[in-house]
């Protein structure tokens, strides 16, 4: 399972990379649409053969349909910042950031005391994001589109935590990823049928004379990053526990870093990797450290 679960960061790394490489095949909407379309028809077996029940409670069908829409706008945004920046940058701003603010969003709406751990670490994790927005080397570029955009995906992921987390109080993690995603399919479908880029008429015709490339980059953000990743990501919480589960999450920066570099020859900027580490640092203080205490 460990080996599996390296293999599911490795994939959550990788579409950073991949996502800014279909952009050239069509607009944020649209790559984002159809790749949700991929995902939500691969988990349909995958619920039939574990017997996932389809029905959502309703009891937890406001934070579902909650969820769905955040990701909807989440995707839309993880597409829109990348001609603005490079991709691992990318990746590392958001992957590390959602948490940090998720673990204080949690503690608010629950109405608890912060531990001296959590506190620690969220102070840490300030600190993180002053260097992942350049903040100490050229203030004026937290206000730049790139930074603004992914500093809103993570304030949207990490709402997107704790409204999922609601959700799966009574309802199958696998089951509200399918719903996810076909609210995320739903919602910007209508772009579909917009132009593709090379003016041939629609997007949703006018794939099927794109090149194979185009296909195993979408096919590969898909399956392997979204459907396989999730998937074992889940599975990897039940059988190894939270906290051994969680720690591996942290790879994912990383990895999103490293294959950008080999994809794209994009070089990780001083300030992302000190922020990144800082970040990673603060995730372990909140969610491991203080999980033992």
């Amino acid at each position: 399972m460990r080996i599996l679960l390296v293999l599911a960061m490795m994939g959550w790394g990788l579409v950073w990379p991949l996502s800014k490489m279909l952009l050239a095949y069509g607009s944020p909407a649209q790559i984002a649409s159809l790749r949700y379309l991929l995902v939500f028809v691969c988990f349909v077996p995958l619920m039939w053969l574990w017997k996932i029940s389809f029905k959502i409670p309703r009891v937890v069908l406001v934070p579902t349909l909650l969820t769905g829409a955040l990701n909807a706008l989440y995707s839309y945004l993880m597409y829109a910042g990348m001609p603005y920046g490079d991709s691992g940058n990318a990746g590392v701003i958001t992957e590390v950031l959602s948490p940090i603010i998720a673990a204080f969003l949690w503690s608010v709406y629950k109405g608890e005391s912060l531990s001296k751990s959590a506190k620690i670490g969220l102070m840490l994790g300030l600190l993180a994001g002053a260097f992942l927005v350049d903040l100490f080397g050229n203030w004026r570029s937290m206000f730049s589109a790139f930074y603004i955009i992914y500093v809103l995906a993570s304030l949207d992921w990490a709402a997107l935590m704790i409204s999922s987390r609601l959700a799966t109080e009574r309802i199958n993690a696998i089951a509200l990823n399918f719903y996810t995603s076909v609210m995320t399919f739903l919602l910007l479908s209508p772009a579909l049928f917009l132009d593709a880029k090379d003016s041939s008429g629609a997007f949703i015709t006018s794939i099927w004379g794109q090149g194979a490339e185009f296909f195993l980059l979408i096919g590969v953000a898909s399956v392997f990053c979204t459907v396989f990743a999730t998937t074992i990501f889940y599975k990897a919480l039940f059988v190894l526990g939270v906290v051994e589960g969680g720690i591996y999450a942290l790879l994912a920066p990383v990895f999103a870093l490293g294959f950008a570099f080999l994809m794209l020859g994009e070089v990780p900027r001083w300030h992302t990797i000190v922020g990144g580490v800082l970040a990673v640092g603060s995730i372990y203080i909140i969610n491991v450290l203080g999980k033992k205490h």
